[in-house]
């Protein structure tokens, strides 16, 4: 056999070898691209109807039971008082909520932290070092409440005050300054115990209803309205349908038309135990109690200081006659 012979022969061989794997492949193949098909098909058929809804080309749309409709009006209605409510009451979360000073005070510490790292850094004499002062904890500095703020600014100004004279009538505003710094840090301490029982018992509650119960019920919901534009696609499709197709496509809807209505029942199950289990009273009864508890505890410090105030002014007038 000449060289052409065989390489032709050698050529022929390898190419049926090659047809034979391709042909293979698409067989192992074929199962895998049906499967694509039929899951997306589905939810191509879904999409484009929805369009279709949204832009007002399609007005047969399947109703939903009254019930159902009202339980989802309902599950809105949470959801808007749940993010309403969150929205104000996690100001309570932020210590420094009442002290427009915080801001220019977190900067400045920031930069200090910062500048403190540096400096850490510089001096580090080994990679363990230099990785410590990284991940080093900044310096915990005292509450940034406005309580807190007024109790720092009187100690220093009572301070100054008992540094820069020994007249005994300055004596006594230092004295007065003092006693209010001492009341308005405890104040202090009573508004932070306030907003940690708030952030517990109404803030954390208020977002696990949004996320786990609220969420359950858009789940819930986002499948009956998969399943209503399915059947309502399909019931499209069959009223388009060439006659030879009729019959298959008919059996599909009433498998579609049975998975809908399941599908609504079950999601009427779950709109009700989210709606039962919303306790919003149980929340805000929780808010006001802290906010009382801590203007209770606010009210009876400042009473037992102004008495104290008062006859430390009385005694300066005296002094100063």
């Amino acid at each position: 056999m000449s060289f052409f012979q065989n390489f032709s022969e050698n050529l022929k061989t390898g190419l049926n070898q090659s047809l034979q794997e391709a042909q293979k492949l698409s067989q192992d193949f074929t199962p895998y691209a049906q499967k694509i098909s039929q899951e997306f098909t589905p939810y191509a058929q879904r999409t484009a109807r929805s369009l279709q809804e949204k832009f007002g080309q399609i007005d047969d749309i399947s109703e939903l039971p009254q019930e159902y409709v009202e339980l989802e009006n309902k599950v809105e209605t949470l959801k808007a008082v749940y993010g309403s409510l969150l929205s104000v009451t996690s100001t309570y979360d932020h210590e420094g909520y009442d002290n427009p000073l915080n801001v220019k005070e977190t900067v400045n510490e920031l930069s200090k932290n910062i500048s403190l790292k540096v400096g850490k850094l510089a001096n580090a004499r080994s990679s363990e070092e230099a990785q410590a002062a990284l991940l080093a904890a900044n310096p915990n500095g005292q509450p940034k409440t406005l309580n807190h703020a007024i109790s720092t600014t009187v100690n220093l100004s009572a301070l100054k005050i008992q540094q820069s004279s020994n007249d005994d009538s300055f004596d006594l505003v230092a004295q007065g300054l003092t006693s209010i710094g001492e009341t308005e840090a405890k104040i202090g301490v009573a508004r932070l115990q306030q907003d940690k029982l708030i952030q517990q018992k109404v803030n954390e509650q208020f977002r696990r209803q949004l996320k786990d119960n609220l969420n359950r019920a858009d789940k819930a919901r986002k499948l009956v309205e998969n399943k209503r534009l399915s059947y309502d696609a399909a019931r499209a499709s069959l009223k388009n349908a060439r006659p030879e197709k009729e019959a298959s496509l008919r059996v599909q809807l009433e498998t579609l038309e049975d998975e809908f209505a399941a599908t609504t029942e079950d999601a009427v199950s779950v709109l009700k135990e989210v709606i039962e289990s919303s306790n919003i009273l149980d929340q805000v009864t929780e808010l006001v109690t802290a906010q009382l508890a801590y203007h209770k505890a606010a009210s009876e410090l400042l009473d037992q200081l102004l008495p104290n105030l008062q006859n430390l002014r009385d005694e300066q007038v005296a002094k100063d006659i």
